[in-house]
């Protein structure tokens, strides 16, 4: 598990990059992926889009600060894809991606080490190309109070640290507020909804995300 405090990277948007080595075409593709279940299903669009391709070694890194982590071969020699795929990422410090290279076999064997640096260098190419954003981790909490009481806990939850861009309301029979509230806060704004005052405030009780969510930095 990773420290709370540390804001991490991640790709804002896929990106791709190709090349070809010895006749072989290697496509590497990048996409953002927060759960094990985006990066597989990445990894099932890029094997329909590129079906009649020799290999598609996947290597991803999701979910933070519990980091979920693999990588695949995918039928090339043991250690010859999928480690220097994941290698390029842990190298890159991103998280929460996925990166998948498709090999077309040009005809010509390039080798164990061949085959490592062909990887390795798709990889490390389409990161090199693609848009980074730095990222921290917060709990969402949702709020829900009568329109009366809108205001007063709008201020209490900035007095309590909640920046006006991590706070957005929502209008239906009540006011909701969805907040983003840092690991650094989370104890405050906790022992502050417990208080007696601002439970009056509340037409619901507090509702917490049970896992961490990703936000820009700024």
């Amino acid at each position: 598990m990773l420290a709370l405090d540390r804001p991490c990277r991640r790709p804002a948007v896929p990106a791709v990059y190709s090349f070809k080595e010895k006749r072989s075409e290697f496509i590497a593709a990048l996409f953002p992926a927060a759960t094990g279940d985006e990066a597989r299903a990445a990894l099932e669009s890029v094997r329909k889009e590129h079906h009649g391709a020799a290999h598609n070694c996947p290597a991803w890194r999701v979910g933070y600060p519990d980091v979920e982590e693999f990588c695949s071969d995918d039928g090339e020699p043991g250690g010859t894809a999928g480690r220097p795929i994941f290698g390029a990422l842990q190298k890159s410090g991103l998280f929460n991606s996925i990166l998948v290279v498709t090999r077309y076999f040009g005809g010509v064997k390039l080798g164990v080490r061949g085959l490592i640096d062909a990887y390795g260098a798709a990889a490390a190419g389409v990161i090199a190309r693609a848009t980074v954003e730095t990222v921290l981790p917060f709990k969402e909490l949702e709020l829900r109070c009568g329109y009366e009481q809108l205001a007063a806990l709008s201020r209490a939850v900035k007095n309590a640290g909640i920046a006006e861009n991590r706070l957005r309301a929502a209008y239906g029979a009540d006011a909701a507020l969805t907040l983003l509230v840092s690991p650094t806060l989370e104890k405050r704004l906790r022992a502050l909804l417990d208080g007696y005052e601002t439970r009056m405030l509340l037409a619901a009780p507090p509702r917490w995300s049970e896992n961490y969510v990703l936000a820009a930095e700024s």
